[in-house]
């Protein structure tokens, strides 16, 4: 994909150039949030930006980024998603109950895996979870993560890849989330509310 020099734009721009990346990356999902926090914790300690300010703008900006593609995906709704036949409407109709009635806790947990985490608006969208309790969930998570690549990058430096250590762990975390989901949205509590 592109090659956007991460570090040049926080080095000239700072805090500004950290709030509008984590715009992009919470919108299309790019630049990696994780290695953008990475540079961020690094430069942390050097002593050019401060732990406070820079995961508080960072987490507002990835915050704006998933409202906007929340919007997105509430606006156009189902029959948007449906149209390219991508997805039966029925599959996306179940996606739509459950983010309705349980969706705090997917979201939650998906915006902290890295599989997951780009996805979870558009579902959030369809089913027109609470705007409010969606921006508070998103903007907690979003803090969260930011905090754990920031810790990263400061205690391991700007080229760290400890993260990849963990990737198979966080990749299975993510599976048996999905698969939970999965399992919800085919229970008989979906399929009673859908014939209704």
């Amino acid at each position: 994909m592109f090659d956007i020099p991460l570090e040049s734009i926080i080095v000239s721009l700072g805090y500004l150039g950290i709030f509008l990346l984590m715009i992009a990356n919470g919108f299309i999902s790019f630049p990696s949030s994780q290695i953008l926090y990475i540079i961020v914790g690094y430069f942390i300690s050097i002593g050019t930006l401060a732990l406070v300010a820079a995961s508080l703008v960072g987490a507002l900006g990835n915050t704006i980024g998933n409202i906007i593609l929340y919007e997105f995906s509430r606006r156009k709704g189902i029959s948007y998603i449906t149209q390219y036949k991508m997805f039966p409407q029925r599959e996306v109709k179940k996606v739509e109950i459950a983010f309705r009635k349980k969706g705090a806790w997917f979201l939650f947990v998906g915006k902290l895996l890295p599989a997951i985490k780009v996805f979870v608006p558009i579902p959030a969208g369809l089913g027109k979870m609470n705007r409010t309790l969606y921006a508070v969930i998103i903007f907690v998570s979003s803090y969260i993560w930011s905090l754990i690549f920031i810790a990263i990058g400061y205690y391991f430096g700007k080229s760290s890849n400890v993260f990849g250590s963990y990737a198979v762990i966080l990749m299975i975390v993510a599976l048996v989330v999905v698969a939970l989901f999965y399992k919800y949205i085919n229970s008989e509590e979906i399929a009673r509310e859908i014939e209704e």
